[in-house]
């Protein structure tokens, strides 16, 4: 697949000056962010390296011990487990799968900043582009993405933290945060929309390959309809999902589910992923550690294609593996249970393979993460038209996704039956791609899914703790209940 290249802007050392002049020069090697914002290739830059966050350790890069978001998100769930063993290394890892959120937990901490990451970049492009000087449809182009990203992170943050920080410019002073309260999560979804409105009417309609990764108007329009769900609004929801459907670009009939997640499927012909983290392998910084970390733990990667020893990140548990149906195509796609090992005999221990790809080094592979995809799209119309007392409206919708998989229809079904099928559709259509916390939680079904299951949570759960780094930084912060005992 072709990938666009990362860039970043690089800070050199300065030249050096006499005495005399030296305050008054600007060294030519370093660019500065009063002189770097100028030009239509400084602001495409700029924009491509907020892109770049998403693949940063803190947020879905380098896969194992440090994909940050699918820690928080897939681990903490039923779908998956951490199958390393136990070490000092290990502990804050450990603390996520035993649901015990220790308040300096370093992946907690991470997901927390590195939003943060995303946002003032996002802050610094908005508060630059007003004085750059070129053309103003491509200038509202670079708005909309920053929005579009400012508003993923944002969405990240208050559904993982609730109320959180509310920071709209870029800061000057490196202190100006450390007595920022937290703002009410309403206020961050009134912006979240905002920014996501624009953007949905400024961003191109298709992104050419050349430009891939970047967000369309429908990425946009897809991340509006989620919050509009997540906010239980399902009339907005179901209008700006209803516009993808209806748009035809997309159809899941024309890419299969193991096309979808396939690196070797062409950005033009994937009919099914909407936006994600992409990935280009090559030893330039830009590949992905996602399948080489979902190796069974401590086996050697060779056996897998992959040069790297197995972390046993997002091992499915034995309650995944039981969730899919009778033939499904999506589980083998998704799970394998067991390997052959160099002696040749056969070992079985469930592991991802959905990200699975042979060849490239270790920590440099050119699989993706999606972030949207349009199956996603379908099952929220459904969830949309149940909740608004039409079951059988969602059928075709629901149908749509089971299909493709191999699956027969469920029909008849009332508004209680639909809700339970839905979730149970996107549990197993959406595995390992960091939605089944989210989904849960947004229902009200997290704590009697699992506890029902065995798990050890609590109500207060349903929102991590706000890092004691940053409480300790900003005596203004107040912790989330629960954690405070």
């Amino acid at each position: 697949m072709k990938k666009i290249i990362i860039l970043l802007f690089v800070f050199s050392l300065p030249l050096y000056f006499s005495c005399e002049d030296f305050l008054d020069q600007t060294p030519q090697t370093t660019r500065s962010v009063a002189s770097a914002y100028k030009t239509n290739a400084d602001f495409k830059t700029a924009i491509v390296g907020n892109y770049a966050v998403l693949k940063d350790a803190k947020m879905y890069g380098n896969g194992g011990i440090n994909s940050t978001m699918l820690w928080l998100t897939e681990v903490v769930s039923d779908n998956a487990t951490y199958g390393f063993p136990k070490a000092a290394s290990t502990i804050s890892n450990f603390e996520i799968d035993e649901f015990n959120f220790n308040l300096a937990n370093t992946i907690i901490t991470s997901a927390y900043t590195g939003n943060y990451v995303g946002i003032g970049a996002a802050n610094t492009i908005l508060d630059k582009l007003p004085g750059a000087n070129f053309d103003a449809a491509l200038k509202n182009r670079y708005e909309g993405e920053a929005r579009f990203l400012r508003a993923f992170f944002y969405f990240n943050l208050v559904r993982l933290f609730g109320d959180v920080q509310l920071v709209e410019h870029a800061f000057t002073d490196p202190y100006a945060a450390n007595n920022l309260p937290r703002t009410e999560a309403s206020k961050i979804y009134d912006l979240i929309i905002a920014d996501l409105s624009f953007a949905e009417s400024n961003l191109p309609a298709s992104i050419p390959a050349n430009e891939e990764g970047r967000a369309s108007k429908w990425a946009a329009e897809a991340l509006l309809a989620k919050v509009y769900l997540t906010r239980q609004n399902y009339e907005l929801a179901a209008t700006k999902l209803n516009e993808i459907i209806t748009s035809g670009v997309f159809d899941i009939t024309k890419t299969s589910y193991a096309a979808t997640f396939n690196f070797a499927t062409s950005y033009a012909n994937n009919k099914d992923v909407i936006f994600g983290v992409y990935y280009k392998t090559g030893l330039m910084s830009q590949g992905s550690a996602l399948w080489s970390d979902m190796v069974p733990a401590s086996v050697s990667g060779s056996l897998f294609g992959t040069t790297s020893t197995g972390w046993g990140f997002m091992q499915p548990t034995a309650d995944m593996e039981n969730a899919y149906e009778p033939n499904d195509l999506r589980k083998g796609v998704s799970i394998a249970t067991s390997y052959v090992a160099a002696n040749g005999n056969t070992i079985n221990v469930r592991y991802c393979v959905k990200y699975k790809q042979t060849g490239p080094q270790a920590g440099d592979a050119d699989t993706d993460l999606p972030l949207l995809r349009y199956a996603d799209v379908l099952l929220m119309y459904a969830e949309c038209l149940n909740e608004q007392n039409q079951p059988s409206g969602a059928e075709p919708f629901l149908n749509q996704v089971r299909t493709r998989a191999g699956l027969t229809g469920k029909t008849g079904l009332d508004q209680s039956e639909m809700r339970l099928a839905i979730e149970q559709e996107r549990r197993v259509e959406l595995a390992f791609e960091g939605h089944r916390w989210y989904d849960l939680v947004r229902t009200n079904r997290y704590m009697d899914v699992m506890n029902a299951k065995g798990y050890n949570v609590k109500e207060y759960h349903k929102f991590y703790p706000i890092p004691q780094r940053e409480i300790d930084l900003n005596p203004n912060l107040q912790q989330n209940p629960g954690y405070n005992q």
